[in-house]
């Protein structure tokens, strides 16, 4: 049995179980998968069958179940997605990997397709997150709305939990009041002495 039967009686067989109708159509996709240095190595895929809110990727290698990655299709920016399975084609002997959007959760979600707000906090900075971390800060919000009953976002709660930590580390707070002071006095000698 060919590759391509297979998918076809998979799709046929569980069709009716699934939530999201599968469409087989390709499209490259840029995928980076984490390291355990902390950098992302990038692989190039194309996608053989999509659905709203995963796909199935044609790769050169495979990718652990379970990884999480950042997925950019070549319309509206990148996605994070984890890994939910991984078997070699049949006829092929190419490596197939499917994936589960996990957000935005579907490929066509308002929010990947509009423009940026201009921010209103021009004091305000983006910080790029591991697709590991983003899903515990995303968890984290989620059970924070579960207990706290507040409407919370994950822009606020990364902020707590980043002045948090800041102000917990002792030797951090030792460093940067010294810090603060070594500027304040080298101020003082400059402007304040020369009037």
């Amino acid at each position: 049995m060919t590759g391509q039967e297979r998918d076809r009686e998979q799709q046929g067989r569980g069709a009716s179980m699934r939530r999201n109708k599968r469409v087989r159509v390709r499209f490259p996709v840029r995928v980076e998968m984490p390291l355990e240095d902390g950098r992302a190595r990038v692989l190039h895929a194309h996608t053989v069958v999509v659905s709203h809110a995963g796909a199935t990727l044609d790769m050169d290698e495979t990718i652990p179940l379970g990884m999480g990655l950042q997925v950019s299709p070549p319309f509206g920016g990148t996605l994070l997605a984890e890994v939910n399975g991984a078997w070699a084609d049949d006829e092929t002997g190419r490596h197939c990997v499917s994936i589960r959007l996990l957000d935005p959760v579907s490929w066509t979600s308002p929010e990947r397709f509009a423009a940026p707000a201009a921010s209103a906090d021009p004091e305000r900075v983006t910080v790029g997150l591991h697709p590991w971390v983003w899903q515990l800060l995303a968890e984290y919000t989620s059970y924070l709305k579960e207990t706290a009953a507040d409407a919370v976002s994950p822009g606020p709660v990364a902020d707590g939990i980043l002045e948090r930590a800041l102000l917990a580390d002792e030797e951090f707070q030792r460093w940067f009041t010294a810090k603060i002071t070594e500027d304040i006095e080298a101020w003082e000698k400059q402007y304040v002495h020369e009037s």
